[in-house]
């Protein structure tokens, strides 16, 4: 799927198409269920935007967690997120407390070697915060007169919505979602990681020092 695939499409094909349950999946259908909203203006397509567009965060914080926590994962952790997805920025804080210098790290690697694809960085954050107004509505709002049968109110947040869904589909298509796994790091990068973790050489140095490291790290 590319970017405009999800433009134009009517509500039984949104919900009879087949997806991937992924972030990129749930993405292709928020943006589509948006795009039909803002088209027709029926207005119960923008509460299956906001369940899908949260399923499609939810999955990519998800991902972020499997691909760098490695074994830190433990199942008491996951059975833990099943229960609070809420929590799954906290636990990925808490498990790669640098995961926001990680991904920079990851971007230096990538921009070192020929032939790797662009990978997206992700403010986790942000990400949970936009989870949190897409939560609002799909909650009672008030008095329906002055809510959901208003067409400002209507108006407002379809506006706050696609604020959210829009860029989030567009950057899903822009690169992929990957980061480095700390645990598979050969010894000689995990040395100049840890040290960019800690703070003690800055982004420059980091390019050198690899480049130095990077016949030792293919053995």
């Amino acid at each position: 799927m590319t970017a405009s695939d999800h433009k134009q499409r009517t509500a039984e094909q949104i919900i009879t198409e087949g997806i991937f349950h992924d972030a990129k999946g749930f993405g292709y259908r928020a943006a589509s269920w948006l795009d039909l909203v803002k088209r027709t203006g029926q207005f119960a397509a923008l509460h299956y935007a906001s369940i899908d567009g949260r399923l499609a965060i939810e999955h990519l914080v998800f991902e972020q967690i499997i691909i760098t926590a490695g074994a830190a994962l433990t199942e008491e952790n996951y059975k833990r997120l099943l229960s609070e997805p809420r929590k799954l920025s906290k636990l990925l804080e808490q498990i790669v407390p640098d995961h926001e210098k990680l991904q920079d790290f990851t971007e230096i690697i990538g921009s070192l070697s020929s032939g790797i694809p662009r990978v997206n960085k992700w403010n986790i954050k942000k990400l949970m915060r936009s989870w949190g107004i897409l939560s609002s509505y799909l909650h009672w709002s008030g008095s329906h007169i002055q809510t959901t049968e208003s067409p400002e109110w209507q108006g407002q947040a379809i506006q706050k919505v696609a604020q959210i869904i829009e860029p989030l589909w567009e950057k899903m298509n822009s690169a992929l979602s990957g980061c480095m796994c700390i645990e598979s790091m050969k010894p000689q990068v995990r040395s100049v990681w840890e040290d960019f973790r800690a703070g003690t050489i800055d982004a420059a140095s980091v390019r050198i020092r690899l480049e130095i490291v990077r016949p030792l790290a293919k053995r």
